[in-house]
């Protein structure tokens, strides 16, 4: 397999980039990684594609891919976009990687090109990543993950992702790779927030490209069927630096989905927020129908209807069925909006 050239001559270390769009820093057993961005069809606002009537061939030859004018060539294979702000300097590289025959099972070659061309380079790198999807401009689908890394040579992590296009009878790989370079103080802080600085220029590398079937949706029913929780909580203790008194506030939720193969759900929420020693409990239930169109899980209830923008689905880092939705209202192509807004579920 040909590999990314290295980002210095001096190093063995060799950087690949993934084009990212949207990312999001969620957890997924010990590792954190990143939902990178979602556009519906050939338009930059998520959930607006048109239904699908049927598979379409798609880009001649399977792929269209253009590199944007904002990007200049490094070596073969490889662009870079620039942004400079007083001493900061924010970075998009896109690297093009060798074809993958096939287009089954398109979840395990996510994983198998991730171990080839991430792993190997990249310190602590997760060997196991969460299945992400998103459509390419003329709404083709691209399987993809990623993960905030630091570079053995480098002092700021980075946001690497890899993303598997679909093109005929093959899958495309492409790596982008976010980066902040700033020797000032508290640089190190501020890096892991700096990625929503280059995502309209990652969102630039989707629009050119095109890839091949068009028509299929993101996800198939058979993979939202099923019962799904997710649970979330935390904590803050308060000390009195005068009494030396502490006091303890906290929030816990736990919601469940249950979506049967007949289109009918049933939800479930449970949460307690405990403030200064006074705890408050909520619940809330519905029953209803549900249905996906295109990039969007939409639920018709007895007590409300909802609106899920689908990132991803398949078999997560801890072996077990994953759904990873964005409830409708904060659908953004930021990374830190997808962080702080995005639901991950797992099965049951």
């Amino acid at each position: 397999m040909e590999q990314a050239p290295p980002r210095s001559s001096k190093t063995l270390l060799w950087v690949l980039l993934g084009i990212g769009g949207l990312c999001a820093v969620c957890g997924a057993g010990t590792v954190a990684l990143v939902g990178l961005g979602v556009i519906a069809g050939a338009t930059d606002t998520m959930g607006a594609g048109s239904s699908s009537a049927g598979q379409r061939e798609g880009a001649p030859g399977g792929l269209a891919f253009m590199v944007p004018a904002s990007f200049a060539p490094v070596s073969e294979g490889r662009w870079r976009f620039e942004k400079l702000d007083g001493n900061k300097r924010h970075t998009v590289d896109l690297i093009r990687l060798p074809a993958v025959a096939g287009l089954e099972d398109p979840i395990a070659k996510l994983t198998q090109q991730w171990n080839a061309t991430i792993v190997r380079d990249w310190p602590n790198a997760p060997t196991r990543v969460l299945p992400l999807r998103r459509f390419v401009n003329n709404g083709a689908r691209a399987y993809f993950s990623s993960a905030t890394l630091t570079a053995a040579n480098a002092d700021h992590p980075s946001l690497v992702s890899l993303y598997l296009v679909e093109a005929g009878d093959r899958l495309e790989p492409f790596v982008v790779l976010q980066e902040y370079f700033d020797k000032s103080v508290g640089a190190m802080i501020v890096a892991q927030y700096s990625f929503d600085q280059t995502q309209a220029a990652v969102e630039e590398v989707f629009k050119g490209i095109e890839g091949s079937p068009i028509g299929p949706p993101l996800v198939e029913e058979a993979e939202v069927v099923g019962a799904w929780r997710s649970i979330s909580g935390g904590s803050m203790q308060y000390v009195n630096v005068i009494t030396g008194g502490t006091t303890v506030n906290s929030v816990a939720s736990n919601v469940k989905y249950a979506f049967s193969g007949d289109h009918t759900f049933t939800y479930d929420f449970g949460g307690a927020d405990t403030r200064f020693g006074n705890t408050q409990f909520a619940s809330q239930q519905d029953t209803g129908t549900w249905r996906l169109e295109h990039d969007l899980l939409l639920l018709d209830g007895e007590q409300f209807d909802r609106k899920f923008f689908i990132v991803g689905a398949g078999e997560g880092p801890a072996g077990k069925r994953v759904l990873y939705v964005i409830p409708e209202g904060n659908w953004s192509l930021s990374p830190g909006a997808i962080g702080q807004h995005g639901k991950l579920f797992e099965a049951e």
